[in-house]
């Protein structure tokens, strides 16, 4: 049996859908003009180190690009955030670090993934914090 649905359950459907769509939107918009001429000529760089190696179509590789570009911004705006310490600085490149890698789960096949992800930490290491030991020691 089929539910009958009014005309404002149809208009406040429309409504939400329309938020959602422009919200999602001005995200991206939002990321690609933080994008400029040194994040792209970065990211297609780094794009060019893994090409070799997982030997992508043009169309995947601008895909790929994009994703290390959009990374890039927040990796960027991490490392230039002076109100955090080198240590929440590392934890929050770390965790960019694996949601890039879980993104490019979505632009390559999932053997150029395995290939990729083997090979991530040598082209796009995490650098870590000079102090980063001296605070794994336990003090007794």
């Amino acid at each position: 049996m089929m539910k009958n649905i009014s005309i404002s359950q149809i208009k406040y459907l429309i409504f939400i859908l329309l938020v959602y769509t422009f919200s999602s939107l001005s995200g991206q918009t939002l990321y690609a003009l933080k994008i400029d001429r040194n994040i792209r000529f970065e990211a297609r760089d780094i794009t060019a180190s893994y090409q070799p190696r997982l030997v992508m179509g043009s169309q995947q590789a601008l895909e790929f690009q994009s994703v290390v570009a959009k990374f890039l911004v927040k990796k960027r705006a991490v490392e230039q955030d002076l109100s955090l310490s080198p240590n929440a600085k590392y934890d929050l490149l770390k965790r960019l670090s694996s949601r890039e890698t879980s993104e490019m789960a979505d632009v390559l096949e999932s053997y150029r993934w395995q290939e990729y992800m083997l090979i991530k930490p040598k082209i796009q290491p995490v650098v870590d914090p000079p102090n980063l030991k001296e605070d794994l020691i336990v003090q007794q």
